[in-house]
């Protein structure tokens, strides 16, 4: 009540050359509901802007100046009947209903954003056991998924390693693996870079956000962490591995509606019959 006392006491400032004419209660608590409506948005998205700007243009559309206003607001002390106190209240009743639609509308956005994103998700890839033995199975180390989409990638996989052993200057050390997941780009470049040294078993979970440059996605799932060094008795097990897509909400949002544009609301089945004739074509009758 008070900020739209606010915007009347703003209103009552504008003074015009027109015409006078008094402005009945209920497009007067139009006006200053729009008014309040509009120096909110204002307020947030502009700083420096004139008040005339803003009210006058409101006054117009009814057919009414600021002088009109002023002249109203002048006569209430004059009718007997007239309480502008009434008047502000209509305003706000009227601003809070604009408020509930619009916070409808934005659950059902909200809404209609969230089913896309999780209709739209898909496993790209999926494989319960990748089991790395020997030398011959090496290349089951490297997983490549391409072409990639703007999005996130959510990655999961469990691992189990026996690290071999290796002599140096007469001792016996482990040899270290190391694992990797990164993004390759349409120049070449690697991006969100993840690695870690491989244990004995471990879960990994790790999500990617991918833009129009992504062009693969590359899990490396052992490697040694000495390039100088090989693996001669490899050990490696993967299990659960999923990889899942999610779309960007823009293009999850589209993907829906192209995927039920094609749904025939006026369909003849929606509607009943007058009587045997009228059956669409594609009906099975019985005609006796």
């Amino acid at each position: 009540m008070k900020r739209v006392l606010i915007i009347t006491l703003t209103l009552l400032c504008i003074v015009s050359c027109a015409r006078k004419k008094e402005i009945d209660d209920q497009t007067l608590a139009k006006i200053f509901s729009e008014a309040y409506i509009s120096n909110a948005y204002l307020g947030i998205n502009y700083f420096n802007i004139d008040s005339v700007q803003i009210y006058e243009p409101i006054l117009e559309r009814y057919g009414y100046t600021p002088e009109d206003l002023r002249y109203t607001i002048g006569n209430f002390s004059r009718r007997k009947s007239a309480q502008l106190g009434r008047v502000l209240k209509d305003a706000e009743e009227q601003i809070k209903v604009f408020a509930d639609i619009y916070e409808k509308e934005v659950v059902i956005l909200d809404t209609i954003k969230n089913v896309a994103v999780r209709g739209m998700q898909r496993v790209v890839c999926k494989d319960s056991l990748i089991s790395v033995k020997k030398l011959a199975d090496t290349s089951k180390l490297k997983l490549v998924v391409e072409p990639l989409q703007p999005g996130m990638y959510s990655i999961r996989y469990r691992y189990t390693c026996e690290r071999e052993k290796f002599k140096e200057k007469g001792k016996s050390k482990d040899l270290s693996l190391r694992g990797a997941i990164n993004i390759e780009t349409n120049n070449g470049i690697h991006k969100n870079n993840y690695s870690y040294n491989l244990r004995d078993e471990e879960n990994i979970r790790r999500t990617i956000t991918t833009d129009t440059a992504s062009k693969r996605l590359v899990i490396t799932f052992a490697k040694t962490a000495d390039q100088s060094k090989k693996m001669k008795k490899p050990n490696v097990t993967v299990t659960d591995l999923v990889i899942e897509y999610t779309p960007e909400e823009n293009l999850a949002i589209d993907s829906l509606f192209k995927r039920y544009i094609d749904i025939k609301i006026f369909d003849d089945v929606f509607f009943p019959a007058k009587d045997s004739l009228t059956l669409s074509a594609d009906s099975t009758r019985v005609l006796q």
